[in-house]
C-alpha cells in the first residue's frame, strides 16, 4: 500500500477471536462492498480459550494486540475501534409461543402487539430461569428477539395491527447471552487500547455474509465448525428460525490425533491441517523422538469415529430445530475441511452430496480481496463481522439509566423504550395496563358487551420529557418509569341494562313510569343486583295489570279495567305505551 494514509474513522476493523486463532481484517466501504486492505492472523500460544470461551484474558489480549500492531504497521494508522462477535457457544435461544384472547369488537393496536411480544420475552425468561434453577448457571442477558410468525384466530398472518378477531398469537425466537461473555470480550478490547464499534454473534455474522435475506425463503442450514464449537443457523420462509450450538468441533479431532500418535496438541493441529493439502504421506516425530510414517488414509480411519460423533451431534440439533432435513447444508469454519465430513453429513441428512457445500471466499459477493491469507472457509465469520458493522446491523454497546440503575444497551442501534425496559428486567405487566375483559350479558336472548374500565399504562419519561413505549432510546439517556395501574373490572347491575324512561303507560291519559318485570337467570331480580359474565336477563314489559294497580295505590279495585280499550284481567301483561282506563266506580286515594 506504499505510504498511503487512511482515515481511521472510515476504516472497518473486524476481529474474530477464535478458540485457536485470532483473525483481524481492515477494510472500508466501496460502492456497497467491503474492500479488504489487510489481513493478519495469530494463533494462541497456549490454550487460552476453550470451546469459544475466553479463559485467560491476559493471554488472549496479548495475541489480539499482536494482530492489531501488525495491521497498524502495514496501514500506518492508529486503529481506534473494533467490531467483534460473541461466541455461539454462549448463545441460548428459546422458541416460545404466546396467545391472548381478544374483544372481537376492538381493533388490535400497536401497543397490544408490543404487549404480546413482551409477554413472549417474559415467558422465555421464566422458562430459562426454570431450566437453569439450581444449576449454578451464570446470569443471562436477553439480547433480542425476532418474530417467526403472528397468528389471528389460529391463522398465520403477517401483521396484527388494526385487525379484529377473537384471539391473537405469536411465535418468538428469543436469544440470551451470559454477562460474563460480554465482560470478557470488552476486557480484551480495553486491554489492547480499542473502543467497541459493534458487537454481533458469530452465527449471525456468518449467515449475514453467506445467506443474504433474498435466499432465506429457502430452508437452509449453516454450520460453522471451528476449533471449540460448531454453531448452527437455520433459515426458512424469509427468516432465521433457529440458532443452535454443539460443544464439539475441530479440537476433538486434533486430540484424537495427538492421543494416537503421541503428539503435542499444537503438533497434532499442524498434522490435521496438512490433511487438506492433498498430500498422501506424512512423516513426523512423536514426543519420545520416534519417527512416525503414516498416510492420509490411516489418519482418516483414525478420526472417523470422532467425525461420526461430531456429524451426529450437529445433525441431531438441525433435525430438532428444523423438524426435517434442510434443502441444503453450508459448512464453514476451519474444521469444515476435515476428511469424510461432507459425505457423512449427506448420508445423515439424506441429501445429495452436491447439496452439502463447504463455502469459502468465492461464495461471498460483497467483498473485494486480492490477498491470500483469508480465502478458505475460515474467512466467512470474520468477513461477516465486518459486514455486520458496515450494515450497522450490530449489537451496539452503551449505557442507559433506568430509574437510576445503569443498564447496558446491547442492541442494533437505537431501540424502543419497550424493548429497553425488557432488557432492564421490567415485568410486562408493570408497563402496559391489562384492562379487564368485557362482561357478556344475555338480555332477552341477545348478547351485549359491557367493557371494563381501562387502567393507565406506565408513565414514562426520557430525559424528563414524556415518552411512550414506541419512542427510541439512545446511549446515555435517562429513563424514568412509574408502573402501570391495572384496569378495573366491569361492574354491571340490573339498573344498568335498561332505561326507566322507556317503561311507561298512560293511565286515564296521564303518563306513568313503571319498573319492568325482570328476572336474572330465571329468578326475580332487584335493580341493585350485580351481574356476572354469562348471566341471562329477561325483561318482560312493564309488569302485570295487578302490579300496575298496586303501584297506582287504588284503595278499591275497579270492576272493569281496559287496556287499549279492551277489557283485561289482573294477570295481563302491561307493555310500554299501553293506554289504561277504568270505569268511574272506584275511589282513588
Amino acid at each position: 500500500m506504499g505510504n498511503k494514509v487512511f482515515d481511521p474513522e472510515k476504516l472497518i476493523f473486524a476481529l474474530d477471536i477464535g478458540t485457536r486463532t485470532i483473525v483481524g481484517l481492515v477494510g472500508y466501504s466501496e460502492n456497497g462492498k467491503i474492500r479488504i486492505l489487510h489481513v493478519e492472523t495469530a494463533e494462541h500460544p497456549a490454550r487460552n480459550m476453550l470451546d469459544g470461551q475466553i479463559h485467560n484474558i491476559e493471554g488472549v489480549a496479548e495475541t489480539a494486540l499482536t494482530v492489531k500492531k501488525k495491521l497498524e504497521k502495514k496501514l500506518q494508522v492508529k486503529l481506534q475501534r473494533v467490531s467483534v462477535a460473541a461466541a455461539g457457544r454462549a448463545l441460548t435461544t428459546l422458541s416460545v409461543e404466546v396467545r391472548r384472547e381478544l374483544d372481537p369488537q376492538q381493533r388490535i393496536t400497536p401497543e397490544a402487539v408490543l404487549e404480546l411480544e413482551m409477554e413472549g420475552v417474559k415467558k422465555a425468561q421464566e422458562q430459562l430461569s426454570a431450566d437453569t434453577a439450581g444449576k449454578g448457571e451464570k446470569a443471562l442477558y436477553c439480547i433480542g428477539y425476532s418474530i417467526v410468525h403472528y397468528y389471528l384466530d389460529g391463522h398465520q398472518i403477517s401483521s396484527l395491527i388494526s385487525q379484529r378477531g377473537r384471539s391473537m398469537g405469536a411465535v418468538l425466537l428469543v436469544t440470551f447471552l451470559p454477562h460474563t461473555v460480554i465482560d470478557s470480550l470488552l476486557t480484551v478490547i480495553e486491554r489492547i487500547g480499542l473502543s467497541l464499534h459493534s458487537l454481533t454473534l458469530e452465527p449471525i455474522a456468518a449467515i449475514n455474509a453467506l445467506v443474504p435475506p433474498e435466499y432465506r425463503m429457502l430452508n437452509l442450514a449453516l454450520v460453522d465448525i471451528g476449533a471449540g464449537t460448531s454453531d448452527i443457523a437455520i433459515t426458512r420462509q424469509g427468516t432465521i428460525t433457529a440458532y443452535a450450538m454443539v460443544p464439539l468441533a475441530g479440537d476433538e479431532i486434533t486430540e484424537a490425533i495427538a492421543d494416537h500418535f503421541l503428539l503435542a496438541f499444537n503438533e497434532a493441529e499442524k498434522l490435521k491441517l496438512q490433511l487438506g493439502s492433498g498430500e498422501e504421506k506424512f512423516a513426523f516425530k512423536d514426543i519420545i523422538g520416534n519417527t512416525v510414517n503414516t498416510t492420509r488414509e490411516e489418519i482418516a480411519a483414525l478420526i472417523e469415529p470422532v467425525v461420526d460423533q461430531l456429524v451426529g451431534k450437529i445433525t441431531e440439533q438441525i433435525l430438532h430445530f428444523n423438524q426435517s432435513p434442510p434443502r441444503a447444508l453450508f459448512c464453514i469454519g476451519g474444521a469444515s475441511q476435515t476428511p469424510l465430513l461432507r459425505d457423512k453429513f449427506a448420508k445423515k441428512l439424506n441429501l445429495p452430496l452436491e447439496r452439502v457445500a463447504v463455502r469459502d471466499y468465492k461464495a461471498l459477493n460483497r467483498f473485494v480481496y486480492s490477498g491470500k491469507k483469508l480465502k478458505g472457509p475460515e474467512c466467512v465469520t470474520p468477513m461477516g463481522i465486518a459486514l455486520s458493522a458496515l450494515n450497522e446491523r450490530f449489537l451496539g454497546f452503551a449505557h442507559v439509566t433506568v430509574n437510576g440503575k445503569v443498564v447496558r444497551l446491547l442492541e442494533s442501534g437505537p431501540v424502543k423504550v419497550g424493548r429497553m425496559l425488557i432488557i432492564a428486567g421490567f415485568n410486562p405487566g408493570s408497563l402496559i395496563s391489562l384492562g379487564s375483559r368485557s362482561k357478556r350479558i344475555t338480555i332477552n336472548g341477545r348478547v351485549k358487551l359491557f367493557p371494563g374500565k381501562p387502567g393507565q399504562n406506565a408513565s414514562i419519561s426520557i430525559n424528563k420529557k414524556p415518552a411512550t413505549l414506541e419512542d427510541l432510546v439512545y446511549p446515555d439517556d435517562q429513563i424514568e418509569v412509574i408502573p402501570a395501574t391495572p384496569g378495573q373490572p366491569a361492574t354491571v347491575m340490573i339498573k344498568d341494562i335498561y332505561d326507566p324512561e322507556d317503561y311507561y303507560v298512560y293511565c286515564r291519559g296521564e303518563k306513568k313510569y313503571l319498573r319492568p318485570a325482570i328476572t336474572l337467570n330465571g329468578e326475580p331480580a332487584a335493580d341493585d343486583q350485580v351481574l356476572n359474565d354469562g348471566d341471562s336477563v329477561q325483561i318482560k314489559g312493564a309488569g302485570t295489570l295487578k302490579d300496575l294497580v298496586q303501584n297506582l295505590g287504588l284503595k278499591q279495585l275497579p270492576p272493569t279495567i281496559l287496556i287499549n280499550d279492551k277489557p283485561a284481567d289482573l294477570s295481563c301483561t302491561v307493555n310500554p305505551g299501553d293506554r289504561i282506563d277504568w270505569l268511574e266506580t272506584a275511589e282513588e286515594i
